[in-house]
């Protein structure tokens, strides 16, 4: 199956997921943060579904980054209630480090060790689940990432070889090795070429099948390609949240629609 048949399948299923699912996999509500003083998140609540794709967009400095490190725990002096399934974040069984192995957190720029593809792929388990992982799960992983294909020949490889796209989806494999709940994806795409970027995304759109996915992106054709819940914010503000076609159809809010149409806005 070509990488455009695959985008169009993924987002057909998950679009259709989110139509049927009710429940929820993530909740908040009124969420906020000061860093240094300055509010950075200003009472932000939504949810997100049992699974599919969900899109945060926004201008620089509304406050995205900062959230998905709130969901992964990384910033933990917020105030308001989060949930993930049905759990207290700051109560999570095993603490914070579980946490984080189940809501995988990818960055902008791909963070890599120097070992081997195969290596990288299982840094995140337990010594004794890595010395116990099977060569199937390195391939089913590598597979989920649209990566195998490219490095099936030479797992034992450098990963620093690889080009920055295909270092983008080995840590996306990582995070998958460790069989997460929800991933979080904080400008996957950003510098990459179409080619990477075009797996990336029919990547995502597969996943979204099976898992709740929140992604960051600059990028509004992107985000309107991976379709789904989008969810805009502005000045630590959630503006406005809804479904993507109507979003970018019949944007509700005057402060969405001068975003769209400007790529500005003002709303402090």
């Amino acid at each position: 199956m070509n990488i455009q048949k695959k985008i169009d399948v993924g987002l057909t299923i998950q679009q259709s997921a989110i139509k049927a699912d009710q429940a929820h996999s993530l909740k908040l509500s009124g969420l906020s943060l000061e860093l240094g003083g300055t509010p950075i998140l200003r009472d932000i609540s939504f949810a997100l579904p049992v699974h599919g794709m969900n899109i945060l967009i926004g201008p620089s400095g509304a406050g995205k980054s900062t959230l998905l490190r709130c969901l992964n725990l990384l910033h933990q002096s917020w105030q308001g209630d989060l949930h993930i399934m049905d759990k207290d974040v700051r109560t999570w069984p095993d603490g914070a480090d579980a946490l984080r192995r189940a809501v995988g957190l990818i960055a902008q720029k791909p963070s890599l060790f120097p070992c081997s593809i195969a290596q990288n792929v299982v840094f995140g388990l337990g010594r004794k689940a890595r010395k116990q992982v099977s060569d199937e799960h390195i391939e089913q992983v590598l597979r989920q990432a649209a990566l195998w294909g490219e490095v099936k020949d030479r797992l034992h490889d450098k990963a620093l070889t690889l080009s920055v796209g295909q270092q983008q989806r080995l840590c996306i494999a990582r995070a998958l090795a460790l069989a997460p709940k929800m991933l979080l994806l904080d400008e996957p795409t950003a510098s990459l070429d179409p080619r990477s970027k075009q797996c990336i995304e029919a990547s995502l759109l597969e996943l979204a099948a099976t898992m709740p996915v929140l992604c960051v992106t600059h990028d509004i054709e992107q985000a309107k390609r991976l379709g789904g819940q989008i969810i805009f914010m502005c000045d630590g503000h959630l503006i406005e949240s809804g479904d993507s076609v109507d979003f970018f159809a019949r944007p509700e809010r005057i402060e969405s629609r001068e975003f769209l149409r400007w790529s500005v806005c003002d709303c402090s």
